[in-house]
Parts: structure tokens; C-alpha cells; sequence
């Protein structure tokens, strides 16, 4: 004869469960895209009034191999579309977070 095994449960009335869905590590994962053609892949910085220092040593065989370099930017910094060329600075904190 089995036993009758008794339930904390109350007949009838079912579990409710309340799924909380975390946020992904990116937050901000939205392709930059360039209002004025579309691409989303190619872009590049221009950047104004730049040093760039660089230091060289001199190998046995005469050539140079650069060892450390320091760039220094006094300018403006652009964030331009690699096909169209327009002007994107607007997308360039986002840009810069998405850096690695």
C-alpha cells in the first residue's frame, strides 16, 4: 500500500515566477551606421595639431627599430566616415568606448 505523500502546496493554485532579465556587460551595443550612406564598417580620426615623438635605435646592420613613442594631440579630434567622408564627431564618445 503506498502512503499518501501531503503537499505544502494548496491544490489548484500554481507557483508564479517572476524572470528578471540582466542587462548584457555592453550596455551601449549599437553599431555606429553614417546617416548619409550607410556604412557601418570603415571610419577614421583626424586629428589637428599633433606631436608625435618617436624613439629609434640603430641596429648592427644599420637599421632602425622604434623602441617608444609619445604623441601628444593640441587640436581637434574628428570622427570621419571611411566612405562618404562626412563629419560623424558626434559618434566619436561612443567610438571611444567601444575601443579596445
Amino acid at each position: 500500500m503506498r502512503e499518501k505523500v501531503s503537499s505544502t502546496k494548496e491544490e489548484g493554485k500554481k507557483r508564479r515566477f517572476v524572470i528578471i532579465k540582466k542587462q548584457p556587460f555592453f550596455t551601449n551595443t549599437t553599431r555606429i551606421v553614417c546617416p548619409f550612406c550607410g556604412n557601418d564598417e570603415d571610419f577614421w580620426e583626424h586629428a589637428e595639431g599633433v606631436t608625435i615623438k618617436t624613439h629609434y635605435v640603430q641596429n648592427e646592420d644599420g637599421s632602425f627599430s622604434p623602441v617608444s613613442d609619445d604623441t601628444q594631440i593640441f587640436g581637434e579630434i574628428r570622427f570621419i566616415c571611411g566612405k562618404c567622408n562626412s563629419d560623424l564627431t558626434k559618434y566619436h564618445k561612443q567610438f571611444l568606448e567601444m575601443l579596445f
